[in-house]
């Protein structure tokens, strides 16, 4: 499970689907402890979510009876928008892509207005998004963690394997991500080789989080730079 935000959003997600639920079991769902149920429960009360709590062996948590969340607004290009983003996600090598992705559309269309509901459902079922397939990932939560990295701007160990030297173990501090003709590449500085690089996902594995952090040179394009290293090495 994710962080604290994600989990709070997750018991209002359990609320909307179950009408009722004990704390021992989303307590179990989300992997803590009954404890930091009710400090979620106390967050959503104080973001004007009415919930109602119920003791007992057969008590739990329920929203006040006739609660919706407010119909989510777009416009018409925004739903095409989000839905061919939904379509291109699918195809971009994200860990358990599938069921995310499926469950982020279930959501949307929950709060949509029925008008919106049926374009999102139109766009799924008449056009399709097809990009590049790259090579299988070595680490499937690579992009994950390499995400959060640069998001945090947190160095990473991990090992990069290349045909001439097999596995090298290797410090980063990465700076960026790309999608580029059917493969994720992650742009940085390399602390062994105490240069800037470009490395392919594909080839990475045992990717960890470091404590120590960086900072991310002004206006750096990841994009930009993957450019120019892949021409200097067509070159």
């Amino acid at each position: 499970m994710s962080g604290p935000t994600t989990r709070v959003l997750t018991v209002l997600e359990l609320l909307q689907a179950h009408g009722q639920i004990g704390g021992a079991e989303l307590a179990e769902r989300l992997g803590v402890d009954r404890r930091t149920i009710r400090r979620y429960i106390t967050v959503l009360e104080e973001l004007g979510i009415p919930i109602m709590t119920e003791q007992g062996r057969y008590g739990g948590y329920r929203l006040v009876a006739g609660f919706k969340l407010p119909p989510m607004m777009f416009t018409e290009e925004e739903t095409l928008a989000v839905s061919l983003g939904l379509l291109a996600a699918r195809q971009l090598g994200l860990t358990d892509a599938a069921p995310a992705i499926a469950s982020v559309q279930a959501k949307l269309e929950r709060v949509m207005p029925a008008n919106l509901k049926k374009r999102v459902r139109g766009v799924s079922d008449t056009t399709r998004v097809i990009l590049p397939r790259g090579e299988p990932s070595l680490d499937d939560r690579a992009l994950q963690t390499l995400t959060i990295a640069a998001e945090a701007m947190r160095r990473v160990g991990l090992t990069y394997h290349s045909e001439d030297h097999g596995g090298i173990n290797r410090s980063v501090d990465p700076y960026g991500l790309v999608f580029r003709q059917g493969r994720w590449y992650v742009t940085g500085f390399c602390h062994l080789r105490q240069a800037m690089r470009s490395f392919r996902l594909d080839r990475i594995s045992d990717v960890q989080l470091l404590d120590t952090t960086f900072q991310r040179p002004p206006d750096f394009d990841a994009a930009d730079f993957l450019t120019e290293s892949l021409r200097s090495w067509a070159g």
